[in-house]
């Protein structure tokens, strides 16, 4: 069976399995977004600033799927890390230790709508590092670099 690559020429579909963890990463960004779309009119209706973290983490998921799905920068790699071990630790903090009763409420129950998206994003965390592994710098950085040393 065979492909058309990017240049032009025919090849073998095993050419195209290089994207398949790239098309993966995407698809569990946007499973992220939606989850946490949907999650969102309830949450903002009884917690305004919870709501306005989850419409966040959903622009932000939702950016980075986007942005996964054409190919990701080095940059935009590291701020899925940051953005996904962010969203799960305050998931796990809020499900298992609770906020301060100070802020108003305690543990959260572990609901599966949750559950799914959080164990989306671990997968998705283990996967960005992956890729962020395969991803070469610049040329130009280390020209800049050398150039940057040597004065």
């Amino acid at each position: 069976m065979s492909a058309k690559t990017r240049n032009g020429r025919a090849g073998t579909t095993s050419e195209w399995s290089g994207h398949a963890p790239r098309y993966a990463e995407s698809a569990l960004a946007f499973v992220s977004q939606g989850i946490h779309l949907w999650v969102l009119q309830e949450q903002f209706l009884f917690r305004p600033l919870t709501g306005g973290l989850i419409f966040l983490a959903a622009v932000c998921q939702g950016l980075l799927a986007a942005s996964l799905l054409f190919g990701p920068g080095r940059w935009m790699v590291r701020f899925g890390v940051a953005l996904n071990v962010c969203v799960v630790t305050s998931w796990a903090v809020t499900r298992f230790f609770g906020y301060p009763g100070l802020l108003g409420f305690d543990r959260l129950p572990v609901e599966p709508l949750n559950l799914t998206a959080a164990v989306a994003e671990a997968g998705l965390i283990v996967l960005l590092i992956r890729i962020r592994r395969q991803i070469k710098p610049h040329p130009e950085s280390s020209e800049r670099r050398d150039i940057v040393n040597a004065a």
